[in-house]
């Protein structure tokens, strides 16, 4: 099976969109989301274990795609971190501004998934 058949653009989005629910929920006194690094999700595992960089990393949107995974998962780390040393205001700060990180990686996505159709 390639990498072409274990993406799956409609799964990834929805995944990213709850991860940034997940982060609402902890800014708001909820649980705190276990912080996994980009290469542990299923769209980092489907980037590096399961070959989608191999097979498609010439392509200029995947190559994007993976830089603003890393940072969203960088950015979700950084909101952790100080939300657990009680710098809330802080926290709502950096989920503020990886809002438009958040809009283009889910672009990336679409735009990764439509190559591969």
């Amino acid at each position: 099976m390639s990498a072409k058949n274990k993406f799956n653009e409609s799964v990834a989005r929805l995944q990213h969109e709850l991860w940034k629910n997940k982060l609402i929920v902890f800014l708001n006194g909820g649980t705190m989301p276990p912080a996994v690094s980009h290469h542990e999700c299923a769209l980092g595992k489907w980037i590096y274990e399961e070959g989608g960089i191999e097979e498609y990393g010439m392509l200029p949107e995947m190559r994007r795609l993976e830089k603003f995974h890393a940072n969203f998962h960088d950015a979700i780390k950084d909101i952790i971190e100080k939300q657990n040393a009680g710098k809330t205001d802080d926290a709502w700060e950096v989920y503020e501004a990886i809002k438009p990180m958040s809009d283009e990686l889910l672009t990336l996505i679409s735009a990764v998934g439509s190559k591969l159709k």
